[in-house]
């Protein structure tokens, strides 16, 4: 599976900071995903989905891996870690 190597370094962050999990805890499994909108109208939604399936599958190479935190408002760029 090609998302073994984010699920891989998803289980070793949970295992380093038990203390906060992935998502606080809220799921039994975090599955890799990337989101491309969220909270926008549903018509807004709709046409990123329509669009986004002529394109499916969706092939990338990860070049760096971004720590998010949410202030409870809005996401902010912690720190960024590149691949070696």
């Amino acid at each position: 599976m090609p998302d073994i190597p984010f699920r891989r370094l998803t289980e070793a962050i949970a295992d380093r900071w038990p203390e906060a999990p992935p998502f606080g805890g809220q799921f039994d499994e975090v599955v890799p995903h990337l989101t491309i909108a969220q909270g926008q109208d549903d018509a807004v939604l709709d046409e990123a989905e329509a669009d986004l399936r002529r394109r499916l599958p969706i092939t990338a190479r990860v070049s760096s891996v971004d720590l998010l935190v949410h202030d409870g408002t809005s996401w902010q760029q912690r720190a960024s870690f590149a691949h070696r």
